[in-house]
């Protein structure tokens, strides 16, 4: 199959003139319509720069789902695409080649195929999808060169700070290139200064989160070490959830978000009024913005959700396990904005704790090298910046 989409890229590469005024704008390899890359485009359809470009996207469910639905998702909220042309093709179709082969510009958040490689007079623009806590690419002893080769391929890359350059060059070999990357802060953040409580309500009524309790959203990570050629990454939460109920259920709701390599194999069924599985929810900043708390343990989730100055934990029940068997860290434990928890007991007094929750030093200097670039139109200045 791969060297069947090879030929198919080949070809339209071949038959294929670039046009200077199409992007193509892809998330998670075709997964969502969101991060960094719905950002960008939002902002460029609304700003009305870009009238007489065409924006395109790659996405894997463009003919699975309602086409009228998806549309909807894309354009604004009155409707219009700021007179931009907006196109969606499957992924990995020839027309979605095709369109590959004709962009001028690329905008993606993740690893490509290793045979997708735009051509001399494209432009590749990395966002990816977070900032680091975990070791990535290169930086993981015994990785491969897949990154690398990866990174040969990028025009630009997007950052948020001087520390995520610092491991965006290490973990994807840009010695030397360190030009390419473009300190901005995370255009996909902007939303978390712009919401309002209309947002907040319509988000809680499309969930259908019960009004009166605090909303925790838990969002583990997947365990690199923990993996079957039969069922995939497993599901390693660390929680009793029954336990958890009768220690939580009348004050909290839970918004359960695991990781896509592993929210197939999570079945919620029996405790649908505690917990809500939002792992297929494609805007994690929706769940961002309606929660009270974060949980976490090595997900990257909690660099994003910082902005919003709200109380995070970490519930890291497997963490010598997983420094030394999975990935270690970019981080010292002590400059996390948050407590360290490795029982469900030592969990749940933290949660209790949150009741006298007020952000202090440790907070702020960590907003303040991690995310003090962030706010309102990130996605614009990017868009301004390469396109020019």
């Amino acid at each position: 199959m791969l060297v069947y989409k090879r030929i198919l890229y080949k070809i339209a590469c071949a038959r294929t003139k670039v046009d200077d005024k199409t992007i193509f704008f892809e998330s998670f390899q075709g997964r969502s319509f969101s991060c960094s890359p719905k950002a960008i485009f939002e902002e460029m359809r609304d700003s009305g720069e870009y009238a007489d470009y065409e924006f395109v996207w790659g996405l894997r469910d463009a003919k699975v789902h309602n086409f009228r639905k998806i549309m909807k998702k894309l354009s604004a909220p009155d409707g219009s695409t700021g007179g931009a042309t907006i196109t969606i093709h499957k992924y990995e179709t020839y027309r979605y080649y095709k369109t590959l082969a004709k962009a001028k510009y690329w905008i993606m958040n993740s690893n490509v195929r290793p045979f997708l490689k735009p051509r001399k007079n494209q432009v590749y623009i990395q966002t990816w999808h977070g900032t680091p806590l975990k070791r990535i690419g290169l930086d993981v002893p015994g990785s491969d060169l897949d990154y690398a080769k990866e990174g040969k391929k990028f025009s630009y890359m997007i950052s948020p700070s001087k520390y995520c350059t610092d491991k965006y060059i290490s973990a994807f070999g840009l010695q030397g290139r360190e030009d390419i990357i473009l300190e901005t802060g995370y255009p996909r953040n902007d939303a978390l200064f712009t919401f309002d409580q209309a947002k907040v309500n319509s988000i809680l009524r499309e969930l259908d989160v019960p009004r009166g309790k605090k909303i925790i959203l838990y969002a583990p990570t997947f365990r690199d070490n923990k993996h079957s050629q039969v069922s995939g990454y497993e599901n390693a939460s660390g929680i009793d959830f029954d336990k958890l109920r009768e220690q939580l259920g009348n004050e909290y709701i839970i918004l359960f978000r695991a990781h896509y390599f592993v929210a197939k194999n999570m079945d919620f069924a029996k405790y649908k009024d505690f917990i809500i599985d939002v792992s297929d929810y494609e805007d994690v900043n929706d769940l961002y913005i309606i929660s009270d708390m974060l949980i976490t343990d090595y997900s990257s989730v909690f660099f994003d959700y910082a902005n919003l100055k709200r109380p995070i934990i970490f519930y890291m029940y497997d963490y010598e396990d997983y420094k030394e068997n999975a990935r270690d860290f970019y981080l010292d434990e002590t400059e996390l904005p948050g407590p360290i928890t490795k029982t469900q007991k030592e969990l749940v007094q933290e949660i209790n704790n949150t009741l006298y929750f007020i952000p202090g030093a440790r907070y702020s200097m960590f907003n303040q090298k991690f995310n003090h670039l962030d706010g309102i139109n990130c996605g614009l200045n990017v868009a301004r910046k390469i396109i020019k």
